[in-house]
């Protein structure tokens, strides 16, 4: 399993991953609660995302595969987009 390297950005609210395009990605805790629960704290944030690591990367490479992201950009995942590749 691939490892994150994840950070908890509390500027933004969001996770942080490299996303494999030379840009970042981001999850925001609003879309995260949606599959935690109510009011996640950035720790069990987190922990979700380690616990789902390969997940995470999958929705991420699905995203840049279908160019709905260019090189070297930034982008967010939402919690349809996660939680299509958890199923």
């Amino acid at each position: 399993m691939e490892e994150l390297h994840l950070t908890w950005r509390a500027d933004i609210d969001a996770l942080q991953f490299a996303a494999g395009n030379g840009g970042q990605c981001f999850i925001h805790r609003l879309a995260l609660r949606r599959l935690i629960g109510p009011r996640p704290s950035p720790e069990e944030c987190l922990t979700f995302a380690r616990q789902n690591a390969a997940a995470l990367l999958a929705a991420a490479r699905r995203k840049i595969e279908a160019s709905e992201t260019p090189a070297q950009r930034n982008f967010h995942l939402n919690s349809r987009q996660v939680r299509r590749s958890l199923s």
